[in-house]
């Protein structure tokens, strides 16, 4: 025990958690996860078309929102990949190390942020501060969670680096107010790294503001008016991308949405199963429908299903469904925190973290879809690991001043090994099972066919996608490296919009150099001289195709079919 808690000591112990943390997240970055997303590609393409024209693939000049497929996404990530886009290509590795760094810096501001609202208590403990600091770090550089979304180029998770560097320079800030300009640029950053941190980090600077509002008010006010005239800036222009669409993608997955049509469905219902009109008018409708819905989702990110069984709805994300968002060691830390939790004396420490955890999910509560998004809730890191920590740290305390130091020894020695034989389940489950759990989710295949079509199909050779691949055209341009002022001017002829269209893709047809996206008839189009790529399914009867990709699994992804070359097929997985 005395090793283990001089090693807790040395000041070089949180640089092996960031060395464990690094390699987690960026060893085999290419591979996992297993695929490639539309979204992935888009921001990497929208990187590449920055650095060679100022714009992105629509021709807009550096946008404050990304229109990508009609979608509208937030752009920082994409701004941020432009120096590794540039050194690296278009690479799965170019697009995704972003994300890894920023994840693996979030274990080392966790650990700076602990150390700093801890001073908050006037009776706290160095030693105590270090423990803290050092069990949060660990537990978010293990977390499957922010691993897996730190591993893809995934915006959401730019959050979990953002929001607790802003906090902590906010609070530093208190005393040097210079960091409270470098905290309202964080903050404002924030704002334009995922729908979710558009909603948290407002209220988020509000809860900031109130619980330090004595500590601002002896400040100068020269000393508040920058920070206070760059966050303004910041949320004005926020103000503005919905006017610029990102408002209509919040439409669009809003729980709103078809809420009205909904409650009088149900109203319907209950009035043809015998309920009065007007009780049940009072019953059925919008506002109540959606605050039905909103706090039936809300719920479920705070669950055992999503926390410890059953995790996320969708592996959309590189995300495992049917493992936990959490490792079950962890239990007994959340369990006893709540259970001492009005014993700590960390009133305003723990007050911030709390406020931030219980408001996290809120954005995806008020999204539609299956809940259980495990992206749209990523903001609840790394608040819940700060919340785990202080229930070990409390839970080891307790046990030590119950059982003494030889009991407690004993304990720790067996926690220990049940702790590294939950995370060996996890290297097992993530290296080993994920590939064949994930690779339909994320899309295997279609990347990979776009690359070979780039590489073994003639330039002049006519080639037709099927939609049913998902945005085709940015695989396309990702993998030929397309000339981004070719592409910008190709984006003028799809019209979706106009044609009150929600997506690209939705188009009938549209094409983008040599290669056209159409849901083609195999039984008729095969006529024409073309190279086919496609779902098994859009090739009735062919056995012998120019090329297939296979999952993991085996199951054919996508199949690759030349009317004028007739070839068996290849394997490639």
């Amino acid at each position: 025990m005395k090793v283990i808690g001089r090693l807790l000591n040395k000041k070089y112990y949180i640089f092996i958690i960031l060395a464990l943390a690094f390699f987690l997240r960026v060893v085999s970055l290419s591979t996992y996860p297993y695929g490639f997303t539309p979204d992935e590609a888009s921001d990497g393409y929208d990187a590449y078309s920055l650095i060679q024209t100022g714009k992105d693939q629509w021709g807009h000049t550096l946008p404050l929102v990304l229109e990508s497929f009609g979608d509208y996404k937030p752009p920082l990530y994409a701004y941020i990949a432009t120096p590794f886009i540039a050194t690296l290509g278009l690479t799965k590795v170019a697009i995704r190390l972003p994300n890894a760094l920023a994840g693996t810096a979030a274990v080392y501001v966790v650990y700076l942020l602990i150390k700093e609202l801890k001073k908050l208590n006037k009776k706290r403990t160095k030693s105590k501060d270090k423990r803290l600091a050092l069990v949060a770090s660990f537990l978010l550089a293990i977390s499957p969670w922010h691993i897996f979304m730190s591993r893809g180029a995934f915006q959401a998770s730019l959050t979990t680096l953002l929001m607790p560097l802003g906090i902590y320079l906010f609070i530093k800030g208190i005393k040097q107010p210079k960091k409270l300009i470098w905290s309202a640029i964080i903050l404002g950053l924030n704002l334009f790294s995922y729908h979710s941190a558009k909603l948290v980090t407002p209220i988020m600077i509000v809860v900031l503001v109130y619980f330090f509002r004595k500590e601002l008010l002896k400040l100068k006010k020269k000393e508040l008016l920058i920070p206070l005239g760059i966050m303004g800036i910041f949320l004005g222009l926020m103000s503005y991308t919905f006017l610029q669409g990102a408002g209509e993608r919040v439409k669009d997955i809003s729980l709103f949405k078809g809420a009205m049509e909904a409650a009088g469905i149900e109203r319907v219902t209950a009035v043809l199963s015998g309920m009065n009109p007007i009780l049940a008018r009072l019953m059925h409708n919008k506002v109540l429908f959606v605050a039905r819905r909103f706090m039936s989702n809300y719920l479920l990110y705070f669950s055992p299903q999503f926390l410890f069984t059953h995790g996320p709805a969708e592996a959309t994300y590189g995300m495992i469904p049917g493992r936990g968002m959490l490792y079950w060691f962890e239990l007994p830390f959340l369990a006893w925190f709540v259970y001492s939790l009005s014993k700590f004396k960390e009133k305003k420490f723990l007050s911030i973290i709390l406020i931030w955890l219980f408001l996290a999910p809120i954005p995806a509560a008020l999204a539609t879809g299956p809940g259980y998004a495990g992206n749209r809730a990523v903001i609840m890191l790394p608040a819940i690991q700060i919340i785990l920590a202080f229930g070990a740290i409390s839970l080891y305390d307790a046990v030590r001043q119950k059982y003494g130091k030889e009991i407690l020894k004993k304990l720790t020695i067996g926690y220990v090994a049940i702790v590294l034989i939950f995370f060996a389940m996890f290297i097992e489950d993530w290296v080993v099972q994920s590939p064949k759990k994930t690779a339909q989710a994320m899309l295997y295949g279609h990347f990979e066919a776009t690359q070979w079509l780039a590489e073994n199909v003639a330039p002049d050779r006519k080639i037709i996608v099927s939609k049913k691949l998902s945005e085709p055209q940015i695989f396309v341009a990702y993998a030929n490296k397309w000339d981004p002022l070719d592409y910008q001017e190709a984006t003028k002829g799809w019209l979706y919009k106009e044609n009150n269209l929600l997506w690209v893709d939705q188009l009938p047809e549209y094409s983008l150099g040599n290669y056209t996206f159409k849901n083609f008839y195999w039984e008729t189009d095969r006529e024409e001289v073309a190279v086919f790529v496609g779902k098994p399914e859009d090739f009735p009867g062919v056995t012998d195709p120019l090329m297939v990709f296979y999952y993991p699994d085996d199951e054919p992804s996508i199949y690759i079919v030349d009317t004028v070359t007739k070839l068996y097929a290849h394997k490639n997985k």
